[in-house]
């Protein structure tokens, strides 16, 4: 790139990259309350919820990087025009590719960037989260007490707790197991801990009672000092750590392991989200062409370019929504998987050629100077005769 170029690509990149954090915080915010309910329900901190959030941003700008590119190029372009920056190249004899360089320079890294983290940096990260998750999820113990709340976070056992010191000792302590709907017990303690063995979490109870109803319906009492109550008869035993097609490497996409149940009835899935992955960096592509088609595809206006811009917004949109909605119907028919690949390169195709042809009404600034001379030697012609 030459000095004016780099000028242009200067102007351009911290647009794009207040744009992208605008962007990404907005989703973020969205996309994070599906987690709260299951986050604060299961008693976790503020800093386990921002932990859990940030894993997937790296799959949200992938997502909104050709909106936010759009949104740059666009914006960056039309002011510049507007400034008459533009013409000055045009003015220097450039071409509308010369100065369409950098935006697209900035597209290509885009590409490169959301290529990277669909296949290597979102299986990483949603992993991760997934597993997380999971850890949240199977460890109940620990979100099965809040001070002050009869809690039932499990079938067959209710927990209460009068009060809970900073050390994680539970006072006035009350639990209700009716797992066994025929002899229920009821374990009443001044104090108790929670505690995780090898063989799993336990509670500690000490200073309490034990009350059983027999099967002949009285009520059998027992004190103690100590006495463990066992937990894991209450765990879900379903529970299993599963990796959506979102969290798997592109050769578990591409090869699926066909021992596995689910991989056998779902090698749709599996290779759609593989053409998503390798398709969706096109969109940047097509992105920046659409907006370089609005700024520069028309006539110089003072009054800017929304009109111009907002149909080619309309136009972006259009392809997402059309990209994203045929997924569905790869998965159903894989061999479908090419369409992926050739609604972006279509909209890039239209839009490159028809700033290679102009649109009617573009006028260069040659073009504006030569119609007036002529009119003016038409002019003086005519006052000769």
């Amino acid at each position: 790139m030459n000095k004016l170029q780099r000028y242009y690509f200067g102007q351009l990149v911290p647009v794009f990259l207040l744009i992208m954090v605008g962007l990404t915080l907005i989703a973020l915010l969205t996309q994070s309350l599906s987690q709260l309910d299951l986050l604060f329900e299961r008693g976790q901190s503020a800093a386990t919820f921002l932990g859990i959030s940030l894993l997937a941003t790296p799959q949200i700008m992938a997502i909104v990087m050709p909106v936010g590119l759009f949104a740059a190029v666009s914006w960056t372009y039309g002011r510049l025009h507007q400034d008459n920056e533009i013409i000055v190249a045009y003015g220097a004899g450039w071409t509308l590719w010369r100065v369409a360089e950098p935006a697209f320079r900035l597209a290509a890294m885009g590409a490169v960037a959301a290529l990277a983290v669909n296949l290597f940096v979102q299986p990483l990260a949603l992993r991760e989260m997934r597993e997380r998750l999971f850890e949240i999820r199977a460890d109940f113990a620990s979100s099965m007490v809040r001070e002050g709340e009869f809690r039932s976070t499990v079938d067959g056992l209710m927990v209460f707790a009068r009060r809970i010191d900073r050390d994680g000792t539970l006072n006035g302590l009350i639990i209700s197991d009716t797992k066994s709907a025929s002899s229920p017990v009821i374990y009443a303690a001044q104090r108790g801990t929670i505690a995780k063995l090898e063989t799993g979490p336990v509670i500690v109870l000490q200073d309490g009672s034990v009350q059983r109803k027999l099967e002949n319906g009285q009520i059998d009492m027992i004190g103690f000092s100590n006495y463990v109550v066992e937990l894991r008869g209450f765990a879900d035993k379903n529970l299993e750590l599963f990796y959506k097609p979102s969290d798997r490497f592109l050769p578990q996409l591409l090869k699926p392991d066909l021992t596995d149940y689910w991989d056998r009835d779902h090698v749709g899935d599996l290779l759609a989200e593989a053409h998503r992955r390798l398709a969706a960096p096109i969109i940047c592509l097509s992105s920046v062409a659409l907006a370089m088609l609005a700024v520069l595809g028309g006539s110089f206006s003072r009054q800017g370019y929304a009109a111009r811009i907002g149909w080619a917004f309309g136009g972006l949109i259009f392809m997402l929504l059309s990209f994203t909605g045929l997924i569905p119907t790869v998965a159903d028919q894989p061999g479908l998987g090419l369409v992926l690949y050739l609604i972006p390169l279509a909209v890039l195709f239209f839009a490159t050629r028809s700033m290679r042809m102009r649109l009617p009404g573009f006028v260069s600034l040659s073009e504006r100077i030569e119609p007036k001379s002529k009119s003016k030697s038409n002019l003086r012609g005519g006052y000769a005769h």
